[in-house]
């Protein structure tokens, strides 16, 4: 949100901050309830247990706490926290929603991917599908949106929706990778539950380079819109690289390298993301 934010600013057009905090909050609102959703259908089809998996070893498990498989709380609770958050993102958005017809197909889009990654009857996750959920949700459909929020007249710019979507494939690449970690982490426990994953289904090895080929790409990315619009400060993602090499080795066959793998990227992510704005805001206007 922040990174297209940066880009419609740059472009010159008008733009107006109070949407810019809308949009914000909204991808807070709709991650919430697209997070606890996912704790309450993974909890209820049998998928969320006490143990993650070991990485490349399928019979080694790990300790996993949760609020559900703890018994901090009941499922009833999480299931309607979950719908509170959706319901609250309708409620942030209802006036621009009723007023166009694209920014509400794009929302909806939205909504439904959010909901149906984890949810029944569905289940995106569950049939390889949830990396591809991820990537339009928070890639495409969430830059999309938030260029419609802020800055209609940035939103009617073919080069302005081009510099968005092509920047935000970087960032999603990265975002993905958290996911790609979590399930190469619980190849062997995704298997027992009869969850087909991305990662699962290349195994532990091309999981792997798959993981590597996509933090590689997000410096790819970074680098040729940089040489595109002569603007060098964009290399400032770079600075980031000693957390993409940290990553990098940590997916391993050791499994207790790979135990706080996600986290470790999320930071690598966030990293990413701000250093990439930065350099946004120094492409010449």
């Amino acid at each position: 949100v922040l990174l297209t934010g940066a880009i419609i600013y740059k472009s010159g057009e008008a733009w107006s901050g109070l949407e810019l905090v809308r949009a914000v909050v909204l991808a807070v609102v709709v991650q919430a309830a697209s997070n606890t959703g996912n704790t309450y259908w993974d909890f209820v089809n049998g998928a969320d247990t006490a143990t993650v998996g070991g990485g490349a070893d399928k019979d080694k498990v790990l300790q996993h706490k949760g609020v559900l498989v703890d018994g901090l709380t009941d499922p009833s609770s999480v299931f309607r926290l979950t719908m509170l958050l959706y319901a609250a993102s309708v409620a942030i958005m209802v006036d621009r929603l009723l007023a166009s017809n694209q920014l509400l197909a794009v929302f909806v889009c939205g909504i439904l991917l959010s909901h149906f990654y984890t949810a029944n009857p569905v289940r995106l996750k569950y049939y390889a599908l949830g990396d591809l959920a991820i990537f339009v949700s928070f890639g495409p459909l969430l830059t999309r949106c938030t260029t419609l929020l802020v800055s209609p007249g940035a939103a009617a710019r073919s080069d302005v929706a081009a510099d968005v979507l092509l920047l935000s494939v970087p960032v999603q690449l990265i975002c993905e990778c958290i996911l790609h970690a979590n399930n190469g982490r619980d190849i062997g426990e995704d298997s027992k539950h009869g969850l087909r994953t991305v990662a699962n289904l290349l195994g532990f090895d091309r999981a792997r380079a798959l993981f590597i080929w996509m933090i590689a790409g997000a410096y790819g990315f970074a680098v040729g819109f940089a040489l595109w619009h002569g603007a060098p400060g964009m290399l400032c993602v770079f600075l980031s690289l000693p957390l993409a090499s940290d990553v990098v080795k940590r997916f391993s066959r050791d499994a207790n390298l790979m135990a706080d793998l996600p986290k470790r990227v999320a930071k690598l992510h966030m990293a990413f993301g701000a250093l990439l704005i930065g350099g946004v805001l120094t492409v010449p206007s």
